[in-house]
């Protein structure tokens, strides 16, 4: 008589159809997914510790694995403080004679400026007598820079960028209208004197906001900043805040300035405008750079027009989810290296801004649709 076959499967057999099963799920429960849907990685959890030093700095702290100790220290002097008895072009000469000093003297620290703020990054050795060493010619440097007379000279040769022009069209009677790196007549009027009278004012711990990030713990990065910022003898200028001016563009041939209204009272607000700006950049490649401020934010745009115009097609699906994953390997990428978070946690410093500000961010990204996309962008279009 036939007998019926009774199947059977090795363990082999039955570990491999269940892991096509697996990816049969995967693909098809992909392809089911809103278009607007991508994965989301955690967001990053930073260790913040904040102070205030005894000479009235901000510090904020973040423990972090780092062959070098990171610091930023912001002081509000940026060009926007450069008006009435400090011409235009104050803060662009003192940053060049710190950094003149800070090359002849090899120091690890490099000076910069934008509208708000004079920054300085420095780099410490974990050796404790180099560190040591570091630290009390860096102090020096911080509190009497030499500020040599014959480098100021040489440093007047430099005048105005080509975007000031564009700058001060923008701004108008506004303190950012700069311009930042001065004129032939405000440079003139500007002497070794007033440097100092500036740099003590303004570069001042009690209009400081720092970060530090290394292989430390708390109490070894307090010593360190309480060392680096000692009291200052001089009183602290005013430092008072410009009104913040309504959104507007303006253009010059293939330049583009937008401002955008200041939102640092509002962090949600503020990580839509940078869920904008990475949307702007899949839509359209170019250069394109966020100046962020305390009262305005400002966008410079290369190639402007074609910008404009690429704007009139809203970005598709697969742009939207590019823009995503870029803005999240931005946020990841921030706080992963010592000198990248220490970037982040000043910034997050001197606007006030919540030390989960990226897990925020990460639910705006999360959140964020072409519906959002086209209210953030009509006024945009509306004013061309």
């Amino acid at each position: 008589m036939p007998v019926d076959h009774q199947p059977t499967f090795s363990r082999t057999s039955l570990n491999l159809l269940i892991l096509v099963c697996v990816v049969l799920i995967l693909i098809f429960g992909q392809s089911g997914q809103s278009d607007s849907e991508i994965d989301m990685p955690p967001a990053p959890k930073l260790q913040v510790s904040i102070w205030q030093t005894d000479s009235g700095a901000q510090v904020w702290f973040n423990p972090l694995m780092s062959e070098h100790i990171h610091i930023q220290l912001h002081y509000l002097a940026g060009f926007g403080y450069n008006q009435d008895k400090y011409p235009a072009g104050t803060t662009q000469l003192l940053v060049n004679l710190l950094n003149h000093q800070a090359r002849l003297q090899d120091l690890p620290i490099r000076f910069n400026f934008d509208t708000d703020f004079l920054e300085a990054e420095l780099t410490l050795n974990t050796d404790a007598l180099l560190m040591r060493e570091q630290i009390q010619r860096t102090k020096l440097l911080l509190l009497r820079p030499l500020l040599d007379n014959e480098t100021l000279q040489a440093a007047k040769q430099q005048l105005s960028s080509a975007n000031d022009a564009l700058w001060q069209q923008a701004y108008e009677d506004h303190a950012y209208a700069g311009p930042k790196s001065g004129t032939v007549e405000t440079l003139g009027g500007i002497h070794r004197g007033l440097l100092q009278k500036f740099q003590q004012t303004h570069m001042h711990p009690q209009r400081l906001f720092a970060s530090i990030v290394g292989d430390i713990n708390e109490q070894a990065a307090q010593v360190i900043m309480e060392s680096l910022l000692p009291a200052s003898i001089y009183p602290a200028s005013d430092a008072s805040i410009q009104d913040p001016l309504p959104k507007s563009q303006i253009q010059s041939a293939s330049l583009g300035l937008v401002i955008l209204p200041g939102s640092y009272d509002h962090p949600k607000q503020l990580a839509q405008q940078l869920m904008l700006l990475e949307t702007l950049k899949q839509l359209q490649p170019t250069q394109m750079k966020l100046i962020t401020g305390n009262v305005n934010n400002t966008l410079l745009v290369q190639q402007w027009p074609s910008l404009l115009s690429a704007m009139d097609n809203p970005p598709d699906s697969d742009m939207m989810r590019e823009a995503k994953r870029q803005r999240i390997k931005a946020c990841i990428e921030q706080s992963q290296q010592g000198q990248t978070l220490s970037h982040l946690l000043v910034w997050l410093n001197r606007y006030h801004l919540p030390s989960n500000f990226l897990q925020q961010q990460f639910s705006v990204i999360e959140d964020w649709s072409e519906q959002d996309w086209q209210a953030a962008t009509k006024w945009l279009l509306d004013t061309q």
